[in-house]
């Protein structure tokens, strides 16, 4: 049975209906964009949905920063401006239509959706005549060959509908590789000085990452954006997934596009919201690092020679965190020990020192380290991120993940840098990690066993 293929439903008045009309305009507003230097993986982008000839160009200067990268399935949130319900509506089946091509529907994540929550269904009134969405496709479309959409339209923008919403998409999309897209307009009225006054709070709780600050100005006042709702559900969903930064790409209003500022007056922004992944800047600096391998070094030193372990007094309030790590000792390239902490356990300046006497004393692989060698040992240290569990071993990148595997009594970690030293693949990093938790090397495609991946900030004194 063919499914159907919604057809598009915009007037002339948001996008042209011919295609060559349509690609010029697009290629035109993308040659007046430029690519910014976006820190981090972007989780996400906030976009308008008014006319392309007045919000056209800041929609493309946050789709702008999506080329060249790639993402299988596309979450569109925007707002009902026709249907009136109390719910989210996800446009299940089939495909969406533009002047561009056919768009399949995600069937798969649309279908997890609705059965996640109850106050998720799929409502076709809802996406009859409803703009919001349509209007993002030809900008995707234009920077990406392949991908899959999920539309879903807010009736009710009550803040605990959208937090439900948000709670369903990350449960049924963390582990996939999604982009995330909230579609609004902000300020409507008569006044540009007003537009500019209202659309300030916004920009700047949206470009702070303020949740809880922008759901209070939605809440609290009237016309700050037409799809508010979507704006929030969308910043708690990328603040799950892990994004940590929204920033402004563009503000402007209809009146700065017109020339009119006389008139009805509507104002735009796009933001991107990203998150930093494991910037050694951002995680510890140079001297901390320096810190902590004189810590180890001194620790080993001192353990080996039977002397009491010298007191480190922390740099930094960061180096008195609790974090996850592992201390590796190499002898002329060879490895002579390596022990950690899988979860943060104890203040990283003192678990650095810990860890650095267990491997030189107690790995059970090799004898304990002797006051003749510890002059010949290299030092690094691995500063782990929070274990994430996962379902599908697809999302695992050799040289970015470690692996912890857990089945029953046995469990076994191996370090990121481990499959880039020895050359693996996806599978043989797998299976090496299922051998050293003491399991069959297929063990982690059994249902009981439980794979979790993390990455590592790995510095050592050869670098420093």
């Amino acid at each position: 049975m063919n499914k159907e293929i919604r057809e598009p439903v915009v007037s002339g008045a948001f996008y042209p209906a011919g295609v060559g009309e349509l690609k010029r305009m697009l290629k035109d507003f993308f040659s007046k964009s430029e690519k910014k230097d976006i820190k981090g993986k972007i989780i996400g982008i906030i976009s308008p949905h008014a006319g392309y000839p007045y919000s056209g160009l800041t929609a493309a200067k946050a789709y702008k920063q999506l080329e060249e990268k790639h993402f299988d399935t596309v979450i569109l949130v925007g707002p009902s401006h026709r249907a009136l319900f109390k719910s989210s509506s996800v446009y299940r089946e089939g495909g969406w239509k533009t002047p561009l091509g056919i768009v399949s529907i995600d069937e798969d994540v649309a279908s997890k959706l609705i059965e996640e929550d109850e106050t998720i269904d799929y409502l076709p009134q809802a996406h009859t005549q409803e703009h919001s969405l349509e209007v993002q496709i030809p900008f995707l479309q234009t920077i990406f060959d392949n991908f899959k959409i999920v539309p879903i339209v807010i009736g009710d923008q009550n803040p605990k509908i959208c937090e439900r919403l948000a709670d369903a998409i990350v449960k049924v999309c963390k582990d996939k590789n999604i982009l995330l897209v909230a579609s609004t307009d902000l300020y409507h009225g008569y006044s540009y000085d007003e537009c500019y006054s209202s659309d300030s709070l916004v920009l700047k709780t949206v470009g702070e990452f303020d949740i809880d600050g922008f759901r209070e100005l939605y809440t609290s006042r009237e016309n700050v954006a037409c799809g508010a709702g979507p704006v929030y559900t969308v910043l708690l969903a990328a603040k799950a997934m892990g994004a940590t930064d929204c920033i402004l790409i563009e503000h402007t209003t209809s009146g700065d596009v017109t020339g009119d500022k006389g008139g009805y007056i509507v104002g735009y922004s796009s933001f991107i919201i990203s998150k930093i992944e494991n910037d050694d800047d951002e995680i510890l600096s140079k001297d901390e690092k320096v810190f902590l391998l004189d810590v180890a070094r001194k620790s080993v030193n001192a353990a080996v020679n039977g002397n009491p372990i010298p007191e480190s007094k922390p740099l930094t309030k960061r180096l008195k965190e609790p974090r996850g790590l592992f201390v590796t000792l190499t002898k002329k390239g060879k490895l002579r020990g390596c022990i950690g902490y899988i979860q943060a356990i104890k203040p990283l300046f003192q678990a650095v020192s810990e860890m650095a006497v267990s491997a030189a004393l107690k790995d059970p692989r090799f004898p304990a380290v002797s006051s003749d060698e510890v002059s010949q040992l290299s030092i690094e240290i691995s500063v782990l991120s929070p274990l994430e569990k996962i379902d599908n071993p697809e999302v695992i990148k050799v040289g970015r993940d470690g692996i912890f595997i857990k089945k029953g009594i046995y469990s076994g970690l191996l370090l990121p840098q481990v499959a880039t030293e020895y050359g693996w693949d996806r599978k043989t990093f797998l299976e090496e990690t299922c051998r050293k938790a003491g399991l069959p090397s297929n063990a982690y495609k059994e249902a009981d066993t439980e794979i979790f991946i993390f990455q590592a900030l790995i510095f050592n004194e050869e670098e420093l």
